[in-house]
């Protein structure tokens, strides 16, 4: 019976031993038992992304003309292309920069700015045909127009068109009979000639002037 309780009291003191919460015990014999230690995950920083040091100030088109200006915090090294292009010429007006492109096509286009430390950004740009406005014709003209437009030119032309020949502006006016003369006018309306028309539709003989060989703009047609 004795060896049956000591026995007994054995296993309830072992259990209790496994039991306790305690990191380390001193068991019969002398021998040390550690409880295993705590694994903590190592938590990972993330990559800071470089400072951008300039901002895209902005976009302007006028004509065929593309300007991207970009505000400079302090100096870096920056590219701008345009379709992939490089600017045609900058201007360094600190701390905006001015990068330049001339001869854009009609269209849409893609603008891209990048620095060296890895920042980019992305932009589109539309250039459209100039349109003729009212105020770019010379006051004669506008007059004259008008006149027309109003009906009151006795003997009305068929059409007014507007050409650059040799780094001048000229008007040339085609007259409803073909037995006319046709006129050439200046830019400030005065009579150049007669380039074409008459009975030969050689014109005066004199007036050199081809309109066939010219882009030309009408700004006036006869109804």
């Amino acid at each position: 019976m004795k060896k049956i309780l000591f026995t007994v009291a054995g296993l309830l003191v072992a259990l209790a031993v496994a039991c306790s919460g305690g990191a380390t015990s001193q068991p019969t014999g002398g021998a040390t038992v550690t409880s295993p230690a705590t694994t903590v995950p190592k938590i990972e920083t993330p990559t800071q992304r470089p400072v951008q040091e300039w901002r895209l100030d902005g976009v302007s088109v006028e004509d065929n003309t593309v300007t991207v200006s970009l505000f400079y915090h302090s100096t870096t090294t920056v590219s701008v292309t345009l379709n992939g292009a490089p600017e045609t010429r900058r201007d360094n007006n600190v701390p905006v920069l001015a990068y330049i492109f001339e001869g854009v096509p009609v269209g849409e286009h893609d603008i891209v700015i990048k620095d060296v430390m890895g920042n980019v950004e992305t932009a589109s740009v539309l250039v459209t045909a100039p349109q003729p406005a009212e105020d770019q014709l010379p006051d004669w003209l506008a007059k004259w127009l008008a006149e027309l437009d109003a009906g009151e030119v006795e003997f009305p032309p068929q059409s007014v068109t507007r050409y650059e020949s040799q780094g001048e502006t000229v008007y040339y006016v085609v007259h409803q009979c073909c037995d006319q003369f046709s006129d050439l006018l200046d830019a400030g309306g005065k009579l150049i000639g007669h380039p074409d028309g008459g009975i030969t539709g050689k014109g005066d003989g004199v007036t050199k002037f081809s309109p066939f060989e010219l882009e030309g703009e009408e700004v006036w047609a006869s109804p």
